[in-house]
């Protein structure tokens, strides 16, 4: 199943005011509650403006500190598998469990800095 329609047949509990960083996969998915963010692609022949650069570069500072816990949580086999349990809310807590452990090996290591 393609992520796009898992998202869509997923409740989405978040707060109004809520913000998505969204992907070129997901497009067509919308949040009535939540504001969806997006990069701007460059136009072809043309340069991005100032104001664009600098959302740009925000993104990336994000995207930097995001990207190396979410591959740390995904060190667990158990969470980038396949899950054959279709129980309400076991994916769920399986991706819980990881973020679990992966809080728990960033406590017990000291000299790394906390993100």
């Amino acid at each position: 199943m393609h992520d796009k329609r898992l998202a869509e047949t997923t409740p989405y509990p978040l707060p109004a005011g809520s913000r998505l960083w969204q992907a070129l996969g997901f497009l067509a998915f919308t949040l009535p509650q939540g504001e969806i963010l997006m990069p701007t692609k460059q136009p072809r022949g043309q340069e991005l403006t100032r104001e664009q650069q600098l959302a740009h570069q925000a993104l990336h500072q994000r995207r930097l500190r995001i990207e190396p816990v979410h591959s740390r949580v995904t060190r667990c086999r158990i969470v980038t598998d396949r899950i054959r349990l279709w129980k309400a809310g076991v994916r769920d807590l399986v991706m819980e469990r990881g973020c679990a452990l992966h809080h728990f090996r960033v406590r017990l290591t000291p000299w790394q800095p906390m993100i």
